[in-house]
């Protein structure tokens, strides 16, 4: 009897023990993690320049340490940012752009559902006369409504919500405005901070080391062996997988421009957009891709309808031969909890939640598989 009040009690301190770290981790990343950013990134770049600062210490005897630690980071920002920056404007044009395309495009919708209406009820014209005379009634009816009511009064859009958007968006701008000397100030900081852990990178380390227990010495460098053989080894597998993506759909868009089946300039906006969106889990290019088929069906473009679904195979097959290669069993979460970890991340976080959530369930894992903690048992696959 006492050992099962043992047992008992042994599981409810593990699972307050368990619900207190991650009350933590909720506190931290709900409260402080925007504030603590800039120096959590800087530790992070820094731990990266260590090794081609290593290498420069090796070659100057250590006598430029701190002027090699300097060049390095301002080498970096000049290689990152200003390609970056020159990319993300080009991509907002093409987004601004693209925007407005698709605004033009709803003015097409009363004639696109015309179109449906009549392909369903050419569809069901082998049922029975009577049955067919009810629901075909249904459908003119639903669709005779959707398609004279279809104005900016149907879309929720009229003259006071036009003014209000107007108004919130200028309240918009004004607070972003505001909020950049803030933004310019972390930035600053965040890039001072990282000179400082790039110079200091062994002393912050060896501080924080005797601040640990004996038995939790070497915990950084395992956290650094986590992220370095399995988190950014995962996240720069499935960076070449979306690059790959964006690849065929890049070409395959271009080649239906060419000869004529497809008539859109934002091909490289689109290819975009499904890439990121192929790499979610359960979702894929499929999710878009097919439906987009089905509708150029319906609308009567049928050398589009088939370019897309040829399109959608290929990715198919070669995302389904490349991805084992470069990513490999071993590393992987299932889908399913990678696909609750953006959801719960996106509920309790906003955006960022849906990136730093599912990094946090990988490293879990990856401590779990090393035997560091012992959450849970992994399963067998057959």
């Amino acid at each position: 009897m006492n050992s099962k009040v043992e047992e008992r009690r042994a599981t409810l301190i593990n699972i307050a023990y368990v619900a207190v770290i991650l009350a933590l981790v909720y506190v931290f990343f709900k409260y402080c993690f925007g504030v603590a950013a800039p120096f959590l990134l800087s530790f992070f770049f820094a731990v990266v320049l260590q090794r081609p600062l290593r290498w420069l210490d090796k070659k100057t005897k250590n006598k430029c340490h701190g002027l090699w630690s300097v060049l390095l980071v301002l080498f970096v920002i000049a290689i990152i940012l200003v390609p970056i920056g020159l990319i993300i404007s080009s991509i907002f044009r093409e987004i601004g752009s693209f925007i407005s395309y698709l605004t033009n495009q709803l003015n097409d919708l009363p004639a696109f559902l015309a179109t449906l209406e009549k392909e369903i009820l050419s569809f069901l014209k082998f049922l029975p006369d009577a049955l067919y005379t009810t629901v075909a009634d249904k459908i003119t009816e639903f669709f005779g409504t959707a398609i004279n009511d279809f104005d900016l009064s149907a879309l929720g859009i009229n003259t006071q919500s036009i003014t209000s958007g107007i108004t919130s968006g200028i309240s918009g701008i004004y607070s972003v405005a505001k909020n950049v000397p803030s933004i310019l100030l972390a930035v600053v900081i965040g890039i001072i901070a990282w000179i400082f852990f790039t110079k200091d990178y062994n002393y912050v380390v060896g501080f924080i080391k005797k601040q640990l227990p004996d038995n939790h010495k070497n915990i950084l460098s395992e956290i650094k062996q986590v992220f370095s053989k399995t988190i950014l080894k995962m996240l720069r597998a499935y960076g070449i997988i979306m690059f790959i993506t964006f690849c065929e759909l890049f070409l395959g868009f271009s080649i239906m421009n060419l000869i004529g089946i497809m008539n859109n300039s934002f091909a490289f906006v689109i290819a975009i957009c499904i890439a990121i969106f192929d790499i979610l889990p359960v979702a894929g290019s499929g999710g878009i891709l097919i439906p987009w088929a089905l509708i150029s069906l319906i609308s009567g473009n049928v050398s589009q309808a088939i370019g897309l679904i040829v399109l959608y195979a290929i990715i198919t097959v070669i995302r389904q031969y490349i991805e084992p290669k470069i990513v490999g069993d071993s590393l992987g979460v299932h889908p399913l909890v990678t696909l609750a970890g953006l959801y719960f991340g996106l509920k309790l976080f906003g955006v960022m939640g849906m990136f730093i959530v599912p990094i946090c369930v990988m490293t879990v894992k990856a401590f779990n598989d090393t035997g560091r903690i012992h959450l849970y048992n992994p399963p067998e696959r057959n």
